[in-house]
């Protein structure tokens, strides 16, 4: 049957998590994963062995031989769904398989001489435990804080745009007087420029002058000296 298959299929996933328990060292993520696979065991054992079970004799050819087959198959599947651990005692705690009797609905037989109810029935089989209220109080605890951390870091964000913001008015508001520092400081090199020009060309100025004094000064010199020269021979 494709949906025993798929049963056995579900099973397969439960020993793997069961197995990831297994391995796991927090106590209380442990908790918190048997639950989880408490819950998972219940259903299989009310939805998927229910339909399995309505199946059994239903399908062409079919003999005593192959519904003893799948009656044994459906009471091996439920042992192994209980014998997936899930951090409670399943000593005794089984399901009664049917005795399947034809004409009329089979009569609960006992395993281990005795029944008990489906544990996942029982009072108290989902109810928090030491562990899973410890581990619900870190989680609580951590998202507080958590929380509290993303808010911070949104208004310090916000300030950062605020102060943006602000700093970009500024900008524009100093822009015009930026505009005007850049004119006088092109005017004034301008200026300087000009005058420069200007200097140097009184330089010139002076340099010719002092030339031509030096020159006449020189000449009146060499005519003194010749007329002193000149004086002595006569």
């Amino acid at each position: 049957m494709e949906e025993y298959q798929e049963v056995e299929a579900q099973l397969e996933k439960l020993l793997e998590a069961a197995s990831d328990v297994a391995l796991e060292q927090n106590r209380a993520l442990i908790a918190a994963k048997n639950a989880e696979i408490r819950r998972a065991k219940n259903v299989l054992l009310t939805d998927g062995v229910q339909a399995l079970e309505k199946k059994v004799k239903k399908g062409k050819g079919l003999n005593k031989q192959i519904i003893a087959d799948r009656q044994q198959q459906i009471k091996e599947l439920i042992e192994k769904v209980y014998a997936v651990p899930d951090g409670m005692s399943m000593a005794g705690a089984r399901r009664p398989a049917r005795a399947y009797v034809k004409g009329k609905k089979g009569d609960p037989i006992y395993i281990n001489g005795e029944f008990e109810s489906n544990p996942a029935n029982q009072e108290g089989y989902y109810s928090h435990t030491e562990a899973t209220q410890a581990f619900e109080k870190e989680w609580d605890a951590a998202k507080r804080a958590q929380d509290e951390r993303l808010d911070r870091i949104h208004q310090g964000v916000t300030q950062l745009g605020e102060i943006a913001v602000t700093l970009g008015e500024e900008v524009d508001r100093q822009a015009p007087i930026i505009d005007d520092i850049e004119k006088q400081v092109d005017k004034a090199t301008n200026s300087l420029k000009t005058n420069n020009q200007k200097l140097a060309g009184v330089l010139k100025n002076m340099r010719s002058s002092r030339n031509f004094c030096v020159d006449i000064i020189l000449i009146t010199v060499l005519l003194a000296i010749g007329a002193y020269i000149y004086s002595m021979f006569m």
